[in-house]
């Protein structure tokens, strides 16, 4: 069995403008009122409703108001974060990582990183010639989720598995192949590693060294 992951609620509260505050702590109100998982809430709803109500008369009153009014604005959307980030513990813990009760609460849901499987097979594999004697540069597309790559040799029928020979393992998308016979055909291809194990190798490429 796979590793499940936990949901959990997102909370970057001070990327938010006044009006986006209000309406998330307006939507926990609304979606946490009369909700039967969360029977004890840490802040009651009252007291985020009252809240609430201040802050929205505070943002009206500073639209066009004083710097006494921006002021208490400010000092109100302090609160207003703290006390969700109160009650955001709280559904946290009730909740546990079930995703419909997280989503139940009004919070918005963090997104989650897929688990990444193991990588795909390296694209438009070239080799080629370089000006040095006896070289052979070999080039690739980067494979998402590779942090590094098996690199792959034979000098005879590369259809046959058996022949290929692992000469090298790079993280890079480039990798130089030196002391080659001149003018001799070689084949080359890659693997992707990632965390999950060995991607298929990429379809060959034939080279020659000068």
């Amino acid at each position: 069995m796979g590793h499940v992951m936990k949901a959990n609620i997102k909370l970057s509260l001070f990327q938010l403008t006044f009006v986006k505050l209000l309406a998330l702590i307006r939507n926990v109100i609304a979606k946490m009122t009369g909700n039967p998982n969360f029977a004890t809430p840490a802040v009651p709803i009252l007291d985020l409703k009252a809240l609430a109500d201040a802050f929205e008369g505070a943002i009206e009153d500073a639209t066009n108001g004083s710097r006494q009014s921006r002021l208490l604005r400010n000092q109100l959307a302090l609160q207003v974060m703290d006390m969700l980030r109160t009650q955001a513990d709280y559904v946290r813990s009730v909740c546990a990582g079930d995703a419909a009760k997280l989503e139940s609460s009004g919070y918005d849901l963090a997104k989650q990183r897929a688990p990444i499987g193991i990588p795909g097979t390296a694209q438009d594999m070239q080799a080629r010639m370089t000006n040095l004697q006896r070289q052979v540069e070999l080039r690739w597309k980067r494979v998402y989720g590779a942090h590094g790559y098996q690199v792959w040799m034979t000098a005879s029928d590369p259809a046959v598995a058996a022949n290929w020979e692992a000469i090298g393992y790079t993280t890079r998308v480039r990798h130089l192949v030196t002391t080659l016979e001149s003018y001799k055909a070689y084949w080359f291809c890659v693997s992707a590693i990632g965390t999950a194990g060995e991607g298929a190798q990429s379809d060959p490429a034939m080279g020659r060294a000068a």
